[in-house]
C-alpha cells in the first residue's frame, strides 16, 4: 500500500516534469494516483501541508521556493524538521513517529503522517536542508 512518503515523491516528480503544475496540484495528482479508492486519504490535510511547506521553503532540490503556504502549526513542524535533519542527518533513518516526538518536543500532539512526507523526500534525495531555519513568507490573505 502506498504511503504519504510515496505521494510526496510522486508530487515532486510532477513538479519536475515538463508540465507546469503548482505544488498544490502536484500533491493532488500524486495523492489520487497513490490512493485511487480513498478520497479521505487523498484529502488528508496534515501531510499535504507539510509537503506544501517544504515546497514553499525552497528545501526541494532543483525546485524553486513557491511561497505557497502561510503560517500554521504543521508548517512550523515542517520547518523544525528540516532544521533538525540539517543538524542531525542520521535522523533520516529514524522511525517517523519518534522524529515527530522530537519535532513536537514531546507535546503529545497526534501524529498524522507528517514525518512520512519529510523522511520520504529525504530518503529519495530530494531535500536540501541546513542547520539554519528556512525562511517562509506567509501567504497574503
Amino acid at each position: 500500500m502506498a504511503t504519504y512518503a510515496d505521494v510526496a515523491v510522486l508530487a515532486v516528480h510532477q513538479l519536475g516534469s515538463e508540465s507546469s503544475v503548482s505544488a498544490r496540484e502536484a500533491w493532488k495528482i500524486a495523492a489520487a494516483e497513490a490512493f485511487p479508492n480513498s478520497p479521505s486519504m487523498q484529502a488528508k490535510g496534515c501531510p499535504r501541508t507539510i509537503f506544501l511547506t517544504v515546497c514553499a521553503s525552497g528545501a526541494l532540490a532543483g525546485i524553486a521556493a513557491t511561497g505557497d503556504v502561510g503560517d500554521s502549526e504543521n508548517a512550523r513542524h515542517a520547518l523544525d524538521c528540516l532544521v533538525l535533519l540539517g543538524k542531525h542527518p542520521s535522523y533520516v533513518d529514524m522511525d517517523p513517529r519518534k522524529l515527530w516526538v522530537l519535532v513536537t518536543d514531546g507535546s503529545g500532539k497526534a501524529y498524522n503522517q507528517q514525518m512520512h512526507v519529510v523522511l520520504g523526500l529525504a530518503k529519495a534525495g530530494l531535500l536540501r536542508y541546513s542547520a539554519q531555519p528556512p525562511i517562509l513568507l506567509a501567504r497574503s490573505a
